[in-house]
């Protein structure tokens, strides 16, 4: 089964289509001779000539908007390749949802299904407006200057301000960059907190099906089957937390990595050089979107892991007392097994929790201060 032929069952639709729009589908599946290569090498160009670029023009803020560019370009590429090489995992990622879906019933597991599904749509319409604000801000506003220039600074092999057509050849180059960057960034920064949102609530359905075993008008026989359907769940949502883990670990690490270094320039343009008000509002929904991109992420990872301490307790809510002992042998295999602490770790090393999203702010005020230091900002 193809990962394109799963997007009509998918949570993540809107994600799938923009990976498949960037070409990301077709290199996961092998195809590395087609227009996704081309589409990749045409979007990625620009970043060897952002890297020339680097310090070399004389304003302040141009020099600190292409170290940032800079950085961001290349945390994409590497975040892209490493999604193309695990989206194929997408396909189990979407039969365990639909297994654990089907399993849905009663009138406060729909409820609560149906509040996960809501919920998920508004997360992933706030990412694309926030994006498409960053878009439009980055994007257009160059057509309002009176001289001739360009969205992003990037050095040029030729002298693009003295000829139309070169010039015109120049923004095109620069627009497509943008457009298909900041689809790709959105994909993979969108998903994360999507999946994990969707694990954590996967994760209370569950506690909602065991702690109402036993207090029906069902018989020992059918409770214990019940309970056995909800270890095969649990067994499916663990399943489903290793898939997702491998498929958001290291694009997430390369994440963390980077947006201190982002946070710190922002900041550092924001407060010392800006003086337009065009410029501060153009930070700023900078800002807003480096935030969108890791608060989000590390709030629901926390989440996941407050949902899975709960399912221990929930084995003993429900009516176990009154079960046979072959329920109460099984009981205890699943309470056993919910012991286990489910840590989710950036590269197998950086939490994904709340705390890392805090550590974040204090590397990105160290990195603030290194760098107003270096600018002779400090005193």
């Amino acid at each position: 089964m193809k990962l394109s032929e799963t997007l009509k069952i998918d949570y993540f639709r809107v994600q799938l289509n923009a990976w498949r729009i960037c070409g990301a589908l077709d290199l996961s599946e092998g195809r590395y001779w087609s227009w996704s290569m081309l589409l990749c090498i045409l979007v990625y160009l620009p970043t060897p000539m952002l890297l020339r670029g680097v310090y070399s023009f004389e304003d302040p803020v141009e020099n600190n908007f292409s170290l940032s560019l800079t950085v961001t370009s290349l945390s994409n590429l590497m975040k892209f390749c490493m999604y193309v090489a695990q989206l194929t995992k997408m396909v189990e990622a979407q039969s365990l949802i639909g297994q654990l879906d089907a399993r849905v019933s009663g009138e406060s597991q729909s409820e609560r299904h149906r509040n996960m599904t809501e919920h998920l749509l508004r997360m992933s319409k706030l990412f694309q407006i926030t994006y498409a604000v960053v878009f439009i801000i980055a994007a257009v506003p160059f057509v309002f200057e009176t001289e001739l220039s360009l969205p992003m600074p990037m050095w040029f092999p030729f002298d693009w301000k003295n000829s139309l057509v070169v010039y015109i050849g120049a923004l095109v180059f620069q627009e497509i960059g943008y457009v298909f960057q900041i689809m790709q960034c959105f994909a993979a920064d969108s998903f994360p907190p999507l999946v994990l949102y969707l694990i954590s609530e996967q994760c209370q359905l569950l506690i909602l099906r065991i702690s109402e075993i036993g207090y029906g008008s069902k018989t020992l026989e059918e409770n214990e089957q019940d309970l056995v359907n909800c270890i095969r769940d649990q067994n499916a949502l663990y399943r489903l937390l290793d898939v997702t883990k491998s498929l958001i670990s290291y694009p997430m690490m390369v994440q963390f990595m980077v947006i201190g270094i982002n946070i710190a320039i922002t900041l550092l343009v924001l407060i010392f050089y800006v003086e337009t008000l065009y410029d501060r509002i153009y930070y700023l929904c900078f800002l807003l979107g480096i935030t969108v991109q890791t608060y989000p992420l590390c709030y629901y990872g926390t989440m996941v892991q407050e949902s899975f301490a709960d399912l221990h307790y929930a084995v003993f809510c429900s009516n176990w007392v009154d079960q046979s002992a072959s329920y109460r042998g099984h009981m205890l295999i699943l309470a056993e097994r919910t012991k286990r602490k489910q840590l989710l770790l950036a590269g197998n090393l950086v939490p994904i929790h709340l705390s890392t999203y805090v550590a974040c702010w204090k590397g990105a005020y160290s990195f603030f201060t290194l760098m107003a230091d270096r600018d002779g900002l400090g005193s």
